[in-house]
């Protein structure tokens, strides 16, 4: 009973094995961190690509003049595309108002005035096009919520909208439940001011 004790005694204080056991416990936290940080790291990376290959669009129409044909608007697909690789679907859509105000504070605010679409274009019809119905939403409700800043009467701008349709690369029970990032939908709204009078689209007629 004596040495019975003794081993069992001994086999407790036996250190043994205990850095691989401590690392078979560790183990699957090392490879959730690391999974994590290469799905982080992808939805980042696609968010920052999109928002910087949307400020290249919204740039170069800004240096177009009054009207532009449809070719080019429709290769603007192909020119966001080649921004954002990673083979993530991307969606484009232009449009272009500019403020009607015949009240006299002669502004396009959430309370006066309204906006008169120019045209609204998704190169590719991947996005429905906006009426103008859809863009006086635009002016918000109050002073804080409104998605474009104030126009004086006659004044343009347009805005660029893409969506990417970000895909997660491992299998979704992995990454949305263990990591909780699962695919989803990204977008930019950017609203730029024509360096020239306002952007027009070959065809339309709202710009005469």
């Amino acid at each position: 009973m004596l040495n019975l004790k003794r081993r069992f005694t001994t086999f407790l204080r036996d250190e043994d094995g205990l850095i691989l056991v401590e690392g078979l416990i560790m183990l699957p936290l090392l490879i959730w961190a690391m999974v994590a940080m290469f799905i982080y790291w992808d939805v980042f990376r696609t968010i920052n690509i999109t928002q910087k290959a949307s400020y290249s669009i919204a740039d170069l129409l800004s240096r177009q003049r009054d009207t532009i044909p449809l070719a080019f608007a429709n290769g603007l697909q192909n020119v966001i595309e080649f921004l954002t690789p990673g083979g993530h679907p991307v969606k484009m859509r232009i449009t272009s108002l500019e403020c009607t105000s015949p009240t006299g504070t002669k502004l396009c605010n959430y309370s006066t005035g309204s906006y008169k679409l120019l045209f609204s274009y998704s190169p590719g019809n991947k996005v429905t096009p906006l009426t103008q119905t859809d863009i006086q939403g635009w002016k918000g409700t109050t002073a804080t919520n409104g998605k474009i800043a104030i126009l004086n009467n006659g004044e343009s701008v347009f805005v660029v909208e893409s969506t990417v349709d970000f895909k997660a690369q491992l299998p979704t029970v992995l990454a949305g439940f263990l990591i909780g990032v699962d695919s989803q939908t990204f977008g930019e709204f950017i609203v730029t001011r024509p360096r020239h009078r306002r952007l027009c689209l070959q065809g339309t007629t709202t710009c005469t």
